[in-house]
């Protein structure tokens, strides 16, 4: 008991860690925007037009964060000890927060080499979250509460995940020269949207889990913002794209998408 409630407690400390460790870097990334190097960096990341305006990223990380350090002191409650479903993401919470970790030591640098290494750990940290996802069973059984509203904050990571990774993706493109140009850019924009928006409700629909949409649909809307003037044809896509994951948000919050209860996973 005392070495499963000191496991508990580490991960606790592992993800608050990496919590910590990626807002300061995300901080000192974004200081000193005088900097030479800092735009020049800034300026590579705004010619990726799925970049969403700065704002969504503050609004969906505060959500995720705050709901993912309710359930890491949930999990080292004397009550979840025995939860296996806990037992079993010990692991992936501790994998995915110090991928975070790494994520904040690059993204703190300006030059190439953490441009980079942030979009590859941004794109590892994906599978991490589906591994996390799995472990705790969500669209596969309906936990008591609080956990059943905690896991919630797992949802959001890993859709809004999916839609960092394919930001990543166009960025270690572009990185390499390709797409640069804004008629590239635009068309590479163009497709990946309605690829990004397919490949969410399937995954949605696959893992039983409505919730991976909501930022999906959050990262579009922020899009939409970001181009408004300067890119209307993206801005009008992404705004259409989301609306159209909403629908589907909504559709499968109604019946469809109820978690039927059943037996609990074993270990």
């Amino acid at each position: 008991m005392l070495q499963s409630r000191n496991s508990r407690y580490l991960t606790a400390t592992i993800v608050l860690g990496g919590i910590l460790a990626s807002f300061w870097g995300s901080r000192k990334g974004g200081s000193n925007q005088n900097n030479r190097t800092v735009k020049k960096r800034q300026n590579k990341l705004d010619r990726n037009l799925l970049t969403p305006a700065n704002a969504t990223f503050g609004i969906a990380w505060g959500v995720i964060y705050s709901g993912t350090a309710a359930l890491i002191f949930h999990q080292a409650s004397s009550r979840q000890l025995s939860n296996p479903r806990y037992a079993r993401a010990q692991n992936w919470l501790r994998a995915n927060y110090i991928l975070g970790a790494l994520f904040g030591y690059f993204f703190s640098r300006s030059d190439r080499t953490g441009r980079v290494g942030a979009a590859l750990t941004t794109m590892s940290m994906l599978p991490a979250a589906l591994g996390l996802h799995r472990a705790l069973a969500i669209g596969q059984f309906t936990p008591p509460q609080p956990e059943r509203t905690l896991q919630k904050s797992v949802s959001l990571y890993t859709g809004w995940l999916g839609a960092a990774s394919a930001i990543s993706l166009i960025n270690l493109l572009q990185e390499a020269g390709y797409f640069t140009k804004k008629k590239a850019a635009v068309r590479i924009s163009q497709y990946a949207i309605p690829t990004l928006a397919t490949g969410a409700i399937a995954a949605s629909r696959s893992l039983r889990d409505p919730y991976l949409l909501i930022p999906i649909a959050g990262a579009l809307l922020g899009i939409a913002a970001k181009q408004q003037h300067s890119n209307k044809s993206v801005a009008q896509l992404s705004l259409t794209i989301a609306g159209t994951i909403l629908a589907d948000l909504l559709n499968n919050l109604g019946t469809n998408g109820k978690v039927i209860p059943v037996k609990a996973p074993s270990t």
